[in-house]
């Protein structure tokens, strides 16, 4: 049996350590694990000597505003406890409508939610780690991408996204994970999810405009706008991404029969190796435009948030995270 290697901690291995630490805390992340997993963390950080203020989430969007009255408060040291959707209320909270941040503000990853697809570029996979980033991890500036989009009423609406946004097959997939049970975990709750979607949805007819440049018109079962390399609990849907680069991937999926979906391309993308299918194609840009004859829905970093058509950028560099040493990709 393999143990796990303890670093001893001496005043000149520590590289950083705030005084104060403010978390939001979303309770029903990930099945209400961040309820289970917090109370320790807190009690380590405060071991330390760390003043540590807590406020929890009641409500889908509430994240967004707590950590905007924070920021504009002065806070300059925020921990994100839930998961991939938490992390991106945060993000919109922080962020002004150009995508630059309200201030100094540093985020550090408390993974606590289904998928965990963002901090697992960083090896950051357990809630527990979050008291080493703040001892020795650290800064890292990366790029988020900016959508416009229509929400459920038709109206036009622009969120930020710090991992992904999808339409299509993807989209669907995440919905009806949003609306069930997530007990499952991440890998299996969206490989459930995938399948049971695969059975039903159908390729719908789209445009895809890359960089001003009109790329794609045709049936399609998926659009998917990478900033990040994973996807739904693990899938390497963009396995060349880098969230420093300064690019979006751009995927599409055309139509292909369900049982090539389930019995190839499923099992391929947990790989990375679907970028090699005839039926997937693959642009690299900075602005992306996609159409739609019908409204298909929009997912970002994992939750549903409205319809086509969509517009979407990349803002370059304007996040800052707190990472492990060594695993903040260079800039492109």
């Amino acid at each position: 049996m393999q143990h796990e290697q303890r670093t001893t901690i001496t005043p000149s291995t520590v590289r950083y350590l705030p005084s104060t630490v403010h978390a939001i805390v979303n309770p029903v992340a990930g099945s209400g694990r961040p309820a289970r997993a917090w109370p320790s963390i807190r009690q380590q950080l405060e071991r330390l000597g760390l003043r540590v203020d807590e406020l929890y989430t009641a409500e889908p969007g509430a994240a967004t505003h707590l950590a905007r009255h924070l920021v504009q408060n002065g806070v300059r040291e925020l921990l994100v406890v839930g998961g991939d959707g938490t992390l991106n209320e945060v993000v919109n909270g922080i962020l002004d409508e150009d995508g630059h941040p309200l201030g100094p503000v540093t985020l550090t990853i408390v993974p606590c939610g289904t998928g965990r697809d963002f901090p697992r570029l960083f090896g950051i996979a357990r809630p527990e780690q979050a008291v080493d980033l703040l001892r020795w991890g650290e800064t890292c500036r990366v790029d988020v991408g900016s959508l416009h989009f229509r929400d459920s009423a038709g109206l036009p609406r622009r969120r930020f996204f710090v991992n992904m946004a999808d339409i299509g097959l993807g989209a669907e997939t995440a919905a009806w994970v949003s609306h069930s049970t997530k007990q499952l975990g991440g890998f299996l709750a969206y490989l459930v999810g995938a399948t049971r979607t695969i059975l039903r949805h159908r390729a719908a007819p789209l445009s895809i405009t890359v960089d001003d440049r009109h790329v794609f018109e045709g049936p399609a079962l998926m659009v998917a706008i990478a900033n990040g390399r994973f996807h739904a609990g693990g899938m390497r849907l963009a396995p060349m991404a880098s969230v420093t680069d300064g690019r979006l991937e751009v995927f599409v999926l055309r139509s292909v029969s369900r049982l090539e979906l389930l019995s190839s391309l499923l099992p391929a993308v947990y790989r990375g190796a679907h970028v090699r299918h005839p039926a997937v194609e693959h642009w690299s840009s900075q602005t992306v435009r996609v159409e739609a004859a019908e409204p298909l829905r929009v997912e970002i970093d994992g939750e549903p948030v409205g319809t086509t058509d969509i517009e979407a950028r990349v803002v370059s560099r304007t996040l800052t995270l707190r990472v492990p040493q060594g695993t903040c990709p260079p800039s492109g």
